[in-house]
């Protein structure tokens, strides 16, 4: 018999997103006898990371549905990028013009890699200044796209243990 495993050690949240472009992409090498998927990249200087700003603002959702054309996975990432601002303004273009695979890595460490090479993920802005000075100023993103399969979990290596803290451990 099989069994679903439960991990109660289980933290919500995203600790942090990092926008691949498909040129920087080189694949996804699988370990058969482990069961492990590794990111093997290109370069790296056309990789865009975003920080987490706040616990309760990134959120990462992956949702399976079942239509006409079979099943499908509806997945999303979502964020505030705080405070309208110039020094962001030419790499949040690039986002929004763009077309991304995207990491995302989970409060428990999970990485996620989320967009395929024919269901990209787009990235869509809301900038707001607020209301009031109680408001949050910034940008809302979002990254979405609809997947023909579930999103990949991508291995950390051994010698990296702690937070993803840059994509070096990612290259093979």
């Amino acid at each position: 018999m099989k069994v679903i495993n439960y991990d109660f050690e289980n933290v919500g949240g995203l600790l942090q997103i990092i926008a691949v472009p498909p040129t920087s992409f080189l694949r996804i090498r699988k370990d058969y006898n482990a069961g492990l998927n590794y990111l093997e990249l290109r370069d790296r200087e056309n990789i865009i990371s975003i920080p987490v700003y706040a616990n309760d603002t990134y959120i990462y959702n992956e949702d399976k549905e079942v239509n006409d054309a079979g099943d499908c996975w509806n997945v999303s990432i979502e964020g505030v990028i705080p405070k309208l601002s110039s020094v962001n303004n030419q790499l949040m273009e690039t986002l929004e013009r763009g077309l991304w695979y995207v990491l995302a890595v989970d409060g428990n460490g999970q990485v996620h890699w989320c967009g395929q090479e024919d269901a990209l993920m787009l990235f869509a802005t809301n900038k707001t200044s607020g209301r009031s000075v109680s408001e949050r100023n910034g940008t809302s993103f979002t990254f979405t796209c609809v997947q023909d399969e579930p999103t990949i979990y991508i291995s950390r290596s051994e010698e990296h243990t702690s937070e993803l803290q840059s994509t070096d451990h990612l290259v093979c």
